[in-house]
């Protein structure tokens, strides 16, 4: 499946806020926001990580703005 429609797939997400096409060890960058880390794992586990879409998956957590 092509990077631009795993990112389609990943932007009508309820959670996601901004997904990104980029170049480098991996093809996309999703930005999720939660209002808790136990929504946040549920969300990744259900929605991005048991999709056949996902080959590998790297999860950063941010935790405040600057």
């Amino acid at each position: 499946m092509a990077k631009h429609q795993i990112a389609q797939y990943l932007a009508k997400l309820d959670n996601i806020v901004n997904v990104d096409i980029i170049s480098g060890p991996y093809d996309i960058v999703a930005e999720l926001i939660s209002e808790n880390m136990e929504d946040l794992k549920e969300s990744i586990q259900t929605n991005i990580k048991n999709n056949d879409k996902s080959i590998s998956t790297l999860t950063l957590i941010r935790s405040e703005d600057i």
